[in-house]
C-alpha cells in the first residue's frame, strides 16, 4: 500500500475542532495503517493562537483568515466545526469552490443551504461529507445512503437531540428539576451556555431536515418542521409517564403521505413497550424505514465530542478515498 499524506484545515479549534485535532494526532497510525491515509493537519482557523496550541497544534497552523485556508494548495480537506449559520455556510461554500473537499457537523448551516452547497460540491467534483451533523457518532449517513439505494423511505422517527434526552432522563430516573438536569447537561458538556437551540427543539428540527432533505432527494427547509422543545415539559408529567410505564421524549419525525413530507419536533409519550422509551442519557435512535427493508433502528451517542470528532475523522477518510462520489444529491426546494 502506497500512503499518501492529506493535509486538513479546521474552521475552529473549539470544543468539536479541537477534539478532532486531538484525535487525528491520536489516531493517526491507526488510520494510516488501514487505509494508506496519514492527515496532517495543515491550516486551524481560530480567533486566537491560544486555541491552537491548546488542541495540540503547532502554532505555525494557526490563522484567522479563511483566504489562507482556501488558498492553500496543502490543504486537500476542510473540517469547518465554527457552528452557526453564518459565516460557516460561505466559508463552506468558497472551500468547495476552491477544489477543497468539506466535511461539517454544522445542522444549521446544512439545513438552511442544503442545496446550494451540494450544487457546489457537484459542480467542483468534490465530497460534502456530514455524518456528524445528525446522531454524533452513529453512522446514520451510510446507513441512509444504503438504505436509499433500494428503497422508498415511507417515515424517519427518532430521538436525535443527546440534550434534551438527557435532560428528560434525569427529570424522569433522579427526580432532578429541568434547571438541575440542564446545568449538569452543561458541566458535562452536552449543553452550549446558551442551550436554546436544543432546548426549545431548533437542532432536532435542523437534523430533522437533513434527513428529510436526503429522503425527498430535495431541499426541505428547516422552517418546515412543526416545532416545540421540552421547556414545557413539567416534573408531574414526567412522573406520570414514568408511573404508566413509559417516558416523555423529544420525537424527531417524517411522514411520507400523498401530499409530500409532514415534519414535527415535539415531546411525546412514548409507552414502555416501544424502544424509543428506553433511549436514555446523550444517547439517541433513529427509526428509518423503507417500503423494501421496513424499519431500521440505528443507536448510539448523539452528543459530546468524542463521538462528533470520530464521525468527522471517518469522513476526512472517506472524502480522500471516494470523493465526490458520496455527495448526495439534493435538488432544490
Amino acid at each position: 500500500m502506497t500512503n499518501r499524506e492529506v493535509g486538513i484545515a479546521l474552521l475552529g479549534v473549539g470544543t468539536v475542532g479541537g477534539a478532532v485535532a486531538r484525535t487525528i494526532a491520536e489516531q493517526r497510525d491507526v488510520i494510516e495503517a488501514r487505509s494508506g491515509i496519514r492527515l496532517v493537519v495543515r491550516r486551524a482557523m481560530a480567533r486566537s493562537t491560544e486555541r491552537v496550541v491548546q488542541a495540540g497544534l503547532p502554532v505555525e497552523v494557526a490563522t484567522t483568515k479563511i483566504e489562507e485556508v482556501i488558498g492553500d494548495d496543502g490543504v486537500d480537506v476542510v473540517v469547518e466545526a465554527m457552528g452557526g449559520e453564518e459565516p460557516a455556510a460561505t466559508y463552506m461554500r468558497l472551500a468547495l469552490e476552491s477544489g477543497k473537499h468539506v466535511v461539517t457537523a454544522n445542522k444549521e448551516a446544512l439545513s438552511k443551504h442544503f442545496a446550494g452547497l451540494v450544487a457546489a460540491a457537484r459542480s467542483s467534483g468534490r465530497a460534502l461529507l456530514f455524518e456528524a451533523s445528525v446522531g454524533g457518532g452513529i453512522p446514520l449517513m451510510a446507513s441512509l445512503r444504503q438504505i436509499l439505494a433500494v428503497n422508498r423511505i415511507t417515515r424517519i422517527r427518532g430521538i436525535v437531540n443527546g440534550t434534551t434526552n438527557y435532560i428528560l432522563t434525569q427529570m424522569a430516573e433522579r427526580g432532578a428539576t429541568y434547571a438541575e438536569a440542564l446545568r449538569e447537561a452543561q458541566q458535562l458538556g452536552y449543553a452550549e451556555p446558551d442551550p436554546t437551540a436544543d432546548v426549545e427543539g431548533y437542532d432536532a428540527a435542523y437534523k430533522l431536515a437533513i434527513l428529510a432533505s436526503l429522503a425527498a432527494g430535495r431541499h426541505i427547509r428547516p422552517e418546515r418542521v412543526d416545532r416545540s422543545g421540552i421547556t414545557g415539559v413539567t416534573p408531574e408529567q414526567v412522573a406520570e409517564a414514568r408511573a404508566r410505564g413509559g417516558a416523555i421524549k423529544l420525537i424527531a419525525s417524517a411522514e411520507r403521505d400523498a401530499e409530500g413530507w409532514r415534519l414535527r419536533v415535539a415531546p411525546e409519550f412514548m409507552p414502555g413497550d416501544h424502544l424509543l422509551a428506553h433511549v436514555r442519557l446523550n444517547y439517541n435512535a433513529v427509526e428509518i424505514t423503507g417500503d423494501r427493508v421496513g424499519p431500521v433502528v440505528l443507536y448510539g451517542q448523539g452528543a459530546g465530542p468524542q463521538p462528533t470528532a470520530s464521525a468527522i475523522v471517518s469522513d476526512i477518510v472517506d472524502a480522500v478515498r471516494f470523493g465526490a462520489v458520496l455527495t448526495p444529491e439534493v435538488e432544490p426546494e
